[in-house]
């Protein structure tokens, strides 16, 4: 690879110990800096990650650095602010998800990545896990017919943690927190990619089950954001949906996914096994592409997403590098649609009403 990437990495917590190992790995990009976003240490992300510019202010970074890159790993209320600021500096960028607080700025920062005449893509890395992308070329195939059904849920054993420890500002509905941005934002984004269709209508329910949390010294963090969520609905073409996920149990069935057709069924387990019946046939697995062998010396939390996001940057050193255009790579335009769904499930629980996306 004879082109560099120079990429700029903001956000001392995912940024500093998925993205930066991950970039590392690749031999197209280049991390030449990293900036935490209020949390200080910048001696010991020094240490931690081998960058040798560290800031403790992002714009600071932005104004100093010469970058073609900019990683967006921050808190989402923040990644408006800052990807504007990176197409002001004529930059690419990769924003971690969820895209914005809002549709309405999902809509200012497409606009300013057109001003800026810059590529801008969203880090729905898991879209590149083998499985995911298995059921991508079957449905694409048509083997299963008109789909009629997708059933989309998952469940984490997270309560033990959620009463012995804070959230943050994940706990935060002002901050944009919530298990709906966090991880809702990456089901329907598959879900919308693997359908290949425009959600019409959408119903939802969110829901806090630990709602609050004592510390050693006794004070209280309340939790105004989701922990839960179930929703349903309707896709244009006329498939039905239901998507849901509870973070807080005690024990977990783990990632489930069912995908019904005229012509044949799909099931997904796991994220690393794909059955498919077509016909009155047996459901019968199918095999997928071999996973990828995590590097020495990288950290457990870096290599639990390298399977997944190594695949999602070599497809942007393709677009950065090569002017290749990968057909998994999620651009802004991902962003902005999933943005809407999100939106559309907080505004359907506030009013305890269907919403129509199409209107």
């Amino acid at each position: 690879m004879e082109k560099k990437i120079r990429v700029g990495v903001i956000g001392g917590g995912f940024g500093a110990k998925v993205h930066v190992p991950t970039f590392q790995a690749h031999q197209g990009f280049e991390v030449v800096s990293l900036a935490s976003v209020g949390r200080g240490r910048t001696e010991e992300l020094k240490k931690e990650t081998g960058v040798e510019s560290v800031y403790g202010d992002w714009q600071e970074m932005l104004d100093n650095e010469q970058l073609d890159l900019v990683a967006v790993a921050s808190a989402p209320l923040l990644h408006h602010e800052m990807v504007l600021k990176a197409y002001e500096k004529g930059l690419h960028v990769l924003c971690e998800k969820p895209f914005a607080k809002d549709t309405a700025q999902a809509v200012e920062m497409l606009a300013a990545r057109d001003r800026a005449e810059k590529l801008g893509f969203i880090n729905f890395e898991f879209r590149f896990l083998p499985a995911r992308q298995k059921v991508k070329e079957i449905v694409a195939s048509g083997k299963l017919g008109k789909l009629m059904h997708v059933n989309y849920k998952t469940s984490f054993p997270g309560y033990e943690r959620s009463v012995t420890s804070k959230r943050g500002w994940l706990g935060k509905k002002d901050q944009s927190g919530g298990m709906l941005g966090a991880i809702g934002s990456h089901m329907f984004d598959s879900l919308l990619w693997w359908v290949d269709d425009q959600i019409k209508e959408i119903s939802g329910q969110l829901t806090t089950h630990v709602s609050e949390f004592f510390d050693e010294s006794g004070v209280k963090e309340v939790r105004t954001a989701d922990d839960a969520f179930q929703t349903f609905g309707t896709f244009a073409g006329g498939t039905t949906f239901t998507v849901g996920l509870t973070s807080t149990t005690r024990h977990s069935q783990g990632w489930e996914l069912e995908i019904y057709g005229t012509e044949g069924s799909l099931v997904m387990t796991e994220d690393n096994k794909v059955l498919v019946g077509i016909g009155n046939g047996p459901l019968e697995e199918v095999e997928l592409l071999a996973d990828l062998v995590v590097p020495e010396g990288m950290s457990d939390v870096a290599g639990r997403y390298y399977n997944a996001f190594y695949r999602a940057v070599d497809g942007l050193y393709g677009a950065l590098a090569e002017d290749k255009e990968h057909p998994y790579l999620a651009t802004f335009e991902a962003g902005y649609q999933v943005q809407r769904i999100l939106d559309a499930v907080r505004e359907s629980h506030e009013k305890q009403t269907v919403v129509y996306l199409d209107k």
